[in-house]
């Protein structure tokens, strides 16, 4: 029994989804007040850090009220990581975040994940230094050739196919959903049968900016290891910026 959508299929939804009256930006900002009104006599990184898990799963949690309207089921499953090899461009700020959780782990858990990242970054540094000349702003084509490549998401767990930081995955892997067959990401570099809901991003970039202007009233960026809004505007590859920040603590 077919339980996917055809491509036909897909371009009716996504038609249905942009037609649709919704007020995203409330949700977004709940989450702002939520984060807030419970803010007092938590360190201030404790608060970034809510913020910042909390507006990455309001992302998620938006995703499935449109699936649960549009009687949508992604065919994505536990252990395909065919988008975990696709290019993923996020802000420098957000891979401080991703360190600042990161370092906050139970220790074991961030000793895999560092261990982790330090062999990626041996293990394909050629990789990522043939990155830093693929020009993803004026070159149409970057994605089909950063799939080549053949590079892994540098926090893709190989043995397991799952994110070793799930909960602060970037929005263009929360965002990216496949609703048609899972061959079609197993055959395809570049399947156009998923469906993105990147649309969301500025809501979310919206509500981060509300929480970090609030700790700029208190406590100066640079205490907390970031620029501000520099770092926001400061845009590349994960595995890029990943290094870079590492690099620049380790001296």
């Amino acid at each position: 029994m077919q339980n996917h959508l055809e491509y036909n299929d897909m371009i009716k939804v996504v038609t249905k989804i942009n037609s649709r009256k919704y007020d995203y930006e409330t949700p977004f900002f709940d989450k702002v007040d939520e984060v807030l009104d419970t803010s007092e006599g938590k360190h201030v990184e404790t608060v970034l850090m809510e913020a910042f898990e909390k507006l990455l799963s309001q992302v998620s949690t938006e995703i499935n009220t449109i699936e649960q309207e549009m009687s949508l089921k992604p065919t994505c499953a536990l252990g395909c990581a065919h988008c975990c090899y696709f290019p993923i461009v996020v802000t420098r700020l957000e891979v401080k975040l991703i360190l600042m959780f990161i370092k906050r782990l139970p220790d074991e858990r961030r000793q895999s994940i560092t261990e982790h990242i330090a062999t990626y970054l041996q293990q394909h540094n050629t990789e990522l230094e043939q990155l830093r000349g693929l020009d993803f702003k004026s070159n149409p084509t970057f994605k089909d050739t950063y799939k080549k490549m053949e590079l892994p998401c540098i926090m893709l767990d190989m043995k397991t196919n799952t994110c070793m930081a799930y909960e602060v995955r970037p929005i263009p892997c929360r965002t990216y959903v496949n609703y048609a067959d899972p061959l079609v990401c197993k055959e395809e570099r570049l399947p156009k049968e998923a469906l993105s809901y990147e649309f969301m991003h500025p809501f979310y970039v919206q509500g981060m900016d509300e929480v970090i202007q609030e700790i700029l009233e208190v406590v100066n960026d640079s205490d907390l290891g970031f620029s501000y809004p520099a770092d926001a505007a400061d845009v590349n590859y994960l595995p890029i910026l990943l290094k870079e920040e590492l690099d620049r603590m380790m001296k």
